[in-house]
């Protein structure tokens, strides 16, 4: 028996519909997940996904000012947002059950209603400059922006999903329109509803349906733009610095990775958890309680369709960067060359299994994690049985995947601080990523 109760459907023009009733709440999540992001766009665009996202919540034909859209969603106690990523763009509404019907109608029209006014873009294009300058004035946020344009260069995946002040300053209505009429079709789309019924509206998993094709099922079927693809051709250690006057150090030291949809991406979560996801992970252990080398550190995945990359981000005094690196080296190694503990592994996986099962207590969490599985896997695995893929992970599995990912020539090192690249410093840096072994 499957722990999510769900029906996935589609309709003729190609949109894909998932509802999951869910019995322990009074709230529903309505989420609209679009297969397009920063990658998708050309060298121009650069920003016009994320630019796009923002504007649709600034004026409907049916709600002309975005205080209309807001004023009608507070008015009910909603929790509304969208957001941006490389390969998706999401947007939800979350209310108590008997307000389906408005948060659905609401997701609907600024999806297809928008205004775009001239004068909205202007005022959004200000708000887009100073999110910019807030990211660079970050240096914890602006390295990972350093590190994908050393990984990816100047292809879109290399690029900041907010775009820069060049091309963000040049967007129009047409430019807007075009990007929308090319990726916000049926087919490059996916509604999903999660939460409670309320009996007193109808509501429930074939009313959600009805009404979502009532809402959607007329939108005409046009075939959607793919993105370009990324060839790995790196041979030795990468570094790239980004010289900032700043008090700490930010650097991410990682490898080149797996896709998202690599049959080992169990085995990656559970090392990934070993090594630096929690604060008795190892990294966190050694470089910040045991050495005192840093305020933050942890490790994470960053997986796309056709390549991935693993790493570590920490932030750390600026005499003792070297220091660091060279430890978190040491740990690359030891995991490398020696099988983790019983306990160490027991201890990731029941993580692992504890946070999936926390986060999908939430109606959003649920119709986020259905809808993101039938996107880019095109099938739903039943949480219990991503559990059991954790559980199955070995010993054995992890030192092999570290064999194969932790390797030299697939070593990368972003930093933002005080130094230059061609300085002693950056001399250094590049000296420590060489003799990794």
């Amino acid at each position: 028996m499957n722990m999510l109760d769900y029906k996935l459907t589609k309709f003729e023009n190609g949109l894909k519909v998932i509802t999951a009733p869910l019995s322990n709440t009074k709230a529903v999540s309505v989420f609209v997940l679009v297969k397009t992001g920063s990658r998708f766009e050309k060298e121009e665009e650069n920003g016009i996904a994320h630019f796009l996202e923002h504007m649709f919540f600034k004026g409907t034909k049916k709600r002309p000012k975005s205080v209309d859209i807001a004023r009608e969603l507070d008015s009910v106690g909603a929790s509304y947002n969208a957001f941006t990523g490389e390969e998706y763009t999401g947007f939800y509404v979350r209310v108590e059950s008997s307000h389906f019907d408005l948060g659905l109608d609401i997701l609907q029209d600024i999806l297809y209603n928008s205004l775009f006014g001239k004068d909205e873009i202007a005022k959004e294009k200000g708000v887009i400059l100073e999110e910019i300058n807030m990211i660079k004035d970050l240096p914890a946020a602006y390295v990972e922006y350093v590190m994908k344009e050393l990984l990816y260069g100047s292809k879109p995946l290399g690029r900041m999903i907010t775009g820069t002040r060049e091309t963000v300053s040049k967007f129009s209505r047409d430019d807007i329109e075009s990007f929308k009429k090319r990726f916000y079709q049926p087919e490059n789309m996916i509604v999903a509803v999660a939460g409670g019924n309320d009996p007193s509206t109808g509501s429930g998993q074939a009313n959600w349906l009805e009404k979502i094709k009532n809402k959607f099922g007329e939108i005409e079927k046009l075939k959607p733009e793919g993105f370009e693809k990324i060839e790995e051709s790196q041979t030795k250690p990468e570094l790239k610095i980004f010289n900032k006057a700043t008090d700490q150090a930010h650097f991410i030291l990682g490898f080149r990775s797996i896709k998202r949809t690599d049959e080992r991406r169990p085995i990656l979560k559970v090392l990934n958890n070993i090594l630096g996801a929690t604060m008795s992970s190892r990294l966190f252990s050694e470089v910040r309680e045991k050495r005192g080398l840093c305020y933050y550190i942890s490790s994470d995945i960053a997986d796309f369709q056709d390549t991935g990359f693993w790493g570590v981000g920490a932030g750390v005094d600026i005499k003792r960067i070297a220091e660091a690196i060279k430890v978190i080296l040491e740990e690359f190694g030891k995991i490398r060359k020696e099988e983790v503990s019983d306990e160490e592994l027991k201890r990731a996986q029941d993580n692992l299994k504890g946070h999936l099962y926390l986060g999908l207590e939430e109606s959003m969490a649920v119709a986020q994690f259905l809808a993101e599985q039938e996107m880019f896997w095109e099938k739903i695995d039943d949480p219990d049985q991503v559990v059991s893929d954790f559980q199955k992970v070995t010993k054995s599995d992890i030192k092999k995947l570290a064999s194969d990912l932790f390797r030299k020539e697939k070593l990368n090192l972003a930093v933002v601080g005080p130094f230059e690249r061609d300085s002693p410093a950056g001399e250094e840096f590049q000296k420590i990523l060489e003799r990794y072994r």
